[in-house]
Formats: C-alpha cells, sequence, structure tokens
C-alpha cells in the first residue's frame, strides 16, 4: 500500500471487480485504461498491511480516490457450498456511499455489468446508476472505461490519447505479458507484475511518467521481471 495514499487522491481510481481467474482480462483492461490515462490504479490486491484490519484500509483507500469503477461479472456463488461472495458489493456501497455524501464532489463512480438485464435480478439498485454493458469483451469494457475517465478527470491530470491508440498498446501489453516467466499459483504473472508491465507500455508511449521524480521513483519501485529466454520485450 501506498504510504501517503492522499498526496495523490486526484490521480488515484479505486478498481473493484472479481479476482478469479476467468475474470482476468477484464481486470487487465479496467487496470490498463487508468494506466494509460496517466493515472494510479488501487484496489484490494494492493492493500498489503498486516497489521492492520482490511476493511478499515478499503475505507482509507475509497476515501482516497478521486474515482472508483466497479465490474459486475460474478454475480453467483463459488466453491463447494456455492456461497455468494460479497466483498464486492460491500465495496460499491462503500464507494457509492462517499460519492453521494460528499455531493460527487470528491468521488466519482462508474459501472459495469456484462449483460443489458441479469443485473437487475441480482443487483436492481444499479439500474438508476445507468451501468455500462461490456459483453465480457475486453476491448469494449477498455474503451468505455478510458472514455468515462477522460470525460471526468479534469484535463490537467489526464492523458487524452485516441481510444484506438489506448486499444493498441492494450494488444502490446497483452504480448509483453505473454513473455513473462509465471510466478504465481493461477498459471499467469502476478498482479504486480501484470501492473509492472503496464507501466513499461505506457511509458514507453510517454503516458505514465510518475517515475519520472525522485518521489515517484520512491513510490514506484520497479517490478523486477523474469522473461522468456526466446522473447525479448522491444522499447519504441
Amino acid at each position: 500500500m501506498r504510504r501517503n495514499l492522499s498526496a495523490y487522491s486526484s490521480c488515484q481510481v479505486f478498481l473493484n471487480y472479481p479476482f478469479d481467474g476467468e475474470f482476468a482480462g477484464l481486470a487487465d483492461a479496467m487496470n490498463f485504461a487508468v494506466v494509460a490515462g496517466g493515472m494510479l490504479p488501487l484496489c484490494a490486491y494492493d492493500l498489503t498491511t498486516p497489521d492492520r484490519p482490511r476493511l478499515e484500509l478499503l475505507v482509507e483507500a475509497i476515501r482516497n480516490c478521486q474515482y472508483s469503477a466497479h465490474d459486475f461479472s460474478r454475480s453467483t456463488g463459488g466453491g463447494p457450498s456455492n456461497f455468494s461472495r460479497m466483498n464486492m458489493p460491500i465495496e460499491m456501497g462503500m464507494a457509492l456511499f462517499h460519492a453521494l455524501q460528499t455531493q460527487r464532489h470528491e468521488h466519482r463512480c462508474a459501472f459495469f455489468v456484462p449483460t443489458a438485464h441479469d443485473y437487475q435480478a441480482f443487483a436492481s439498485d444499479l439500474a438508476g446508476l445507468d451501468p455500462k454493458v461490456h459483453d465480457n469483451d475486453e476491448n469494449r469494457l477498455l474503451t468505455d472505461m478510458y472514455e468515462w475517465l477522460r470525460g471526468v478527470v479534469p484535463p490537467a491530470l489526464f492523458n487524452k490519447q485516441p481510444t484506438v491508440d489506448v486499444i493498441t498498446r492494450y494488444i502490446e501489453f497483452k504480448d509483453q505479458l505473454k513473455t513473462v516467466n509465471i510466478s504465481s499459483e493461477n498459471g499467469r504473472p502476478s498482479h504486480d507484475e501484470t501492473r509492472e508491465i503496464m507501466y513499461q507500455v505506457c511509458a514507453d508511449a510517454g503516458w505514465w511518467d510518475w517515475r519520472e521524480t525522485r518521489m515517484g521513483k520512491d513510490e514506484f519501485p520497479v517490478v523486477p521481471l523474469s522473461r522468456n529466454s526466446k522473447t525479448k520485450r522491444k522499447r519504441r
């Protein structure tokens, strides 16, 4: 967890999405949209302070993010007992309360769903919030997420690029993801390694520059990557 969340609040976006492997591509799209805009993504994976309750960390994180995005691609139970996991609705409720309490001056929310109608059966209150439908399409979610941010973030804080260029760089990111030796048990690079590739791809494009200052280098240290011997990352 960043040592000083409040210092970056105007550029931080809290992301709320399923952590299951089958939704990894959608998670990548959401994170990449934030990084491509020159912003800073933050999610529950980033809250790793061991001596503080997770709920307390979530409250602090959401309070110090000017924006949040919530993807409700998973709505059914899981595991042998088929229990529904309620962490995502809890995080959404916290963010929505923060937005409403401050009359959206200190927090703005976006909501995404996989289909146009199913969410009305498990989260009917979303109907009044105009959730965007992505049809489980990474590029569509990436596009909607990036264009939402472009519309709500002040121009001085957001890196505005043609959406087609963002999609092109996202494809490059996915190619680079395949060059990393797997270090986690889920068959893909870890959360930190995946984020590092996003930072590198977007920094190469001149879109993400948080490491260009001494403070930024300290706050966003480079994550070492182990690359496949047969592949090398191309820098532009």
